[in-house]
């Protein structure tokens, strides 16, 4: 199991404790709801910084990806267009979800109907 499936159990037993189940007692729900927040609290901070670490990996990895897919769409462009406009075009084609990405991984939100043709 990784630590995000980790933290995502924490938080799926505190959606569902509390609970109560045949043959328990109030006394004995109530100890399992504070238990798994207890456990919730511990981890609460470590998590956090744990996601927040993978979400900056995750928009350094967006950058670089799509920095290496405009430097290929130079090369595919240079390689294969037969004039300057087809040039541009491919540049352009590539350049727009370059540029989504980069909007997205920088924290900028992109709206539905611009993501999808």
């Amino acid at each position: 199991m990784n630590r995000i499936d980790e933290i995502k159990d924490r938080l799926n037993a505190v959606a569902f404790s509390g609970r109560s189940y045949p043959g328990a007692s109030r006394e004995e729900v109530k100890a399992a709801y504070n238990a798994v927040v207890v456990a919730f609290e511990a981890n609460a901070a470590v998590d956090i910084a744990y996601l927040i670490d993978r979400v900056r990996e995750l928009q350094a990895a967006i950058v670089t990806a799509a920095a290496e897919l405009t430097d290929a769409a130079g090369d595919i462009a240079g390689n294969y267009a037969a004039n300057d406009e087809e040039v541009a075009e491919i540049r352009v084609n590539i350049g727009d979800p370059v540029d989504k990405l980069i909007a997205v991984a920088q924290g900028t939100s992109v709206q539905p109907e611009e993501g999808a043709k």
